[in-house]
């Protein structure tokens, strides 16, 4: 197998064509797609099936997939360390950050970072965990930001640091009728809002909270992304769970801590990740300093 025929393979699976791909690589189709023919003939099986829709991967071609995108991001990583070593100021960084840190951190870790790396590229997804985590693992991330319930343990294929722990209130928008009667009891009956499913199982520690308030599990459960939940939340009827500093960012104003005494939401716990045999560009290693800095000090100041 050749560098460039497992870029060609990486590239048309991103780009959803081969057209892009080659517009992607600065390469003809015919090149690009020679390439993956070369490849299917050195593995003597079909990776891919095109069609006119674009291109889908087999199941020998998604097995390759995985290995392939380890091997083209570890020569990028290769080149951008080297470069980087030497003082060069280009590269790529590829990040998850959860959305609470993304609020309240990224804006000033990326004016402390541009300091030093002016053209560094950096490519930044909502770190949640269940995006975070597929994509550490194929390389397509160097290092990820997120946020743990208390008392989960991330994977241990990975390296771990925690770097916080914060705590978490339920909240409404102002104004919501559950303000009157914060009950236990009342609130199930609501539509709630999660960046995770809520489900009835061991180590759930949302679920537990119910538990020890000795009522079921709401029956409604909207999961979805931070910032589309502080809309549903500041819009309309769900409870959600929030990290409680983020109450006074400007993303969520309109929506207020429920003073109950009965449900008490786990603290989160924020940790950072990256694949433990990977060592860390010096600009990526720099961005994590950064950001993480950038977190103490917020935390110390509040």
């Amino acid at each position: 197998m050749k560098f460039h025929q497992l870029q060609a393979l990486v590239a048309v699976v991103d780009h959803g064509g081969i057209r892009a791909a080659a517009r992607d690589l600065c390469l003809s189709q015919a090149a690009v797609t020679k390439s993956l023919k070369q490849l299917e003939e050195e593995c003597g099986v079909s990776l891919l099936v095109r069609s006119s829709r674009g291109v889908v991967l087999t199941p020998d071609g998604e097995r390759l997939l995985l290995r392939a995108r380890l091997v083209v991001r570890q020569i990028e990583l290769a080149r951008d360390d080297l470069k980087q070593t030497h003082g060069g100021d280009e590269g790529i960084i590829r990040v998850a950050i959860t959305p609470y840190a993304t609020l309240t951190a990224l804006g000033p870790t990326l004016s402390w970072f541009r300091q030093r790396y002016q053209h560094v590229q950096l490519q930044v997804i909502d770190g949640l965990m269940s995006r975070a985590l597929p994509r550490l693992r194929d390389g397509s991330l160097d290092l990820a930001l997120v946020a743990a319930d208390a008392g989960e343990t991330s994977s241990q294929e990975f390296a771990c640091t925690h770097v916080m722990t914060v705590a978490q209130r339920l909240a409404v928008r102002a104004g919501h009728p559950i303000l009157e009667n914060p009950t236990a009891r009342a609130m199930v009956e609501h539509e709630w809002m999660h960046t995770a499913p809520i489900q009835d199982v061991p180590g759930n520690r949302h679920a537990a909270m119910f538990r020890a308030a000795g009522v079921a599990l709401p029956r409604n459960i909207i999961s979805c992304e931070t910032l589309a939940g502080l809309a549903l939340l500041r819009h309309g009827n769900a409870i959600g769970i929030v990290p409680e500093p983020l109450l006074a960012h400007p993303e969520a104003r309109g929506i207020v801590p429920v003073p109950t005494r009965q449900l008490f939401p786990c603290e989160l716990e924020v940790l950072l990740l990256s694949r433990p045999e990977v060592p860390l560009s010096p600009a990526a290693e720099y961005f994590s300093h950064c950001l993480l800095e950038t977190l103490r000090q917020g935390s110390a100041a509040g």
